[in-house]
């Protein structure tokens, strides 16, 4: 993506990172019309890291670290670059996407213990040792209740539909919301679980649809439709919030 000059940045700083072996320096400038941050390359000024007014050093550590390879192999190149806009990692107090609803984070460090994620009352609270990033923590929540609350919806839209299916397997799929085997091993994307649950219903009978017809024949939809009447609605939601299911359950990565 090509950099336009914007002058509506200040520089505020100057610092210096160990990225695979190698320090690179970079600058950081400040921008009070962006709400995340984001990476351009030059070739005259080398690496610059927008900031919001709102930002922590260690964000941008983060980013810096996670981005590592991209930086490395642009840093030299001729043609100026920018990575896309991304957010910081969620913090304590920040909102999730969690089944149509909105979940509250809470998060506390707990020095010399095993981090544990627990959600009650509307709230997931994370305990995380010193030095452990959110980022996969989350996920790797987001996945066990993924597992749990498609295999229930599953087997009780199985009892329905008279159907059965050999297993149920998680998957962070990009782009595909779910898959059925011939095998009967279903297939689904835990990104889901920050969909509605209507949304989340209708993937599931389709798949399990899957059980009687392997296709998507008129006889495939008008089974899927006995079950899930608005199907055209959710798989008209799903193509129109893709993107923004996919940039939430990046966790702003």
């Amino acid at each position: 993506m090509p950099v336009r000059h914007n002058p509506h940045l200040a520089i505020i700083g100057q610092g210096q990172i160990k990225l695979q072996d190698s320090a690179v320096n970079y600058t950081i400038k400040q921008s009070y019309r962006t709400r995340s941050i984001r990476l351009e390359i030059r070739r005259e000024t080398g690496l610059t890291v927008v900031v919001p007014r709102k930002y922590t050093p260690r964000q941008v550590e983060d980013i810096l670290l996670q981005k590592s390879r991209w930086i490395l192999r642009h840093l030299n190149g001729g043609k100026p670059l920018q990575m896309p806009l991304f957010k910081p990692a969620p913090g304590h107090g920040d909102s999730l996407p969690y089944l149509g609803k909105t979940i509250e984070l809470s998060v506390t460090a707990e020095a010399g213990k095993h981090t544990t994620a627990r959600y009650t009352d509307g709230r997931l609270l994370l305990a995380l040792t010193s030095g452990v990033n959110t980022v996969p923590v989350l996920e790797a929540w987001y996945r066990m209740q993924a597992e749990r609350v498609f295999t229930q919806k599953a087997d009780a839209f199985k009892a329905v539909m008279g159907l059965s299916y050999n297993s149920i397997l998680i998957r962070g799929q990009k782009t595909r919301w779910g898959s059925c085997s011939p095998m009967g091993n279903i297939t689904l994307n835990w990104k889901l679980l920050m969909a509605p649950p209507e949304i989340v219903d209708y993937v599931i009978i389709h798949e399990l649809a899957h059980r009687q017809h392997m296709n998507h024949s008129k006889k495939f939809w008008q089974f899927v439709e006995r079950y899930c009447p608005r199907w055209k609605e959710c798989r008209q939601w799903l193509t129109k919030h893709e993107a923004e299911l996919k940039s939430s359950a990046a966790f702003g990565l």
